[in-house]
């Protein structure tokens, strides 16, 4: 990505969904289940699903989503850099 806006000018929706990709990454790096990171992003699954089709389709996130609704996803290595930026020294737990 080029031209990356701030954090604080980020969708509070997809800020929120970020940050809690950014804590799994820092947490070991294993794929958050996407009913976890509903919980602990605050959003209801149809906001979380549209956060992560839009991130996937930036490159951001890659997602593993089943027909039945259950799934994982993960930040990407453009993702990671973009939340390295966005938080860095911000603690992600």
């Amino acid at each position: 990505m080029t031209d990356r806006p701030a954090a604080d000018q980020l969708d509070p929706n997809i800020a929120a969904l970020l940050a809690q990709l950014w804590r799994a990454a820092a947490a070991g790096g294993r794929p958050w289940s996407l009913a976890r990171l509903a919980k602990q992003s605050g959003l209801r699954m149809s906001t979380l699903l549209r956060g992560l089709n839009l991130l996937a389709e930036l490159g951001l996130v890659q997602a593993d989503i089943q027909a039945d609704g259950r799934g994982r996803a993960w930040l990407s290595e453009e993702g990671l850099a973009c939340c390295r930026e966005w938080f860095a020294g911000a603690d992600p737990s």
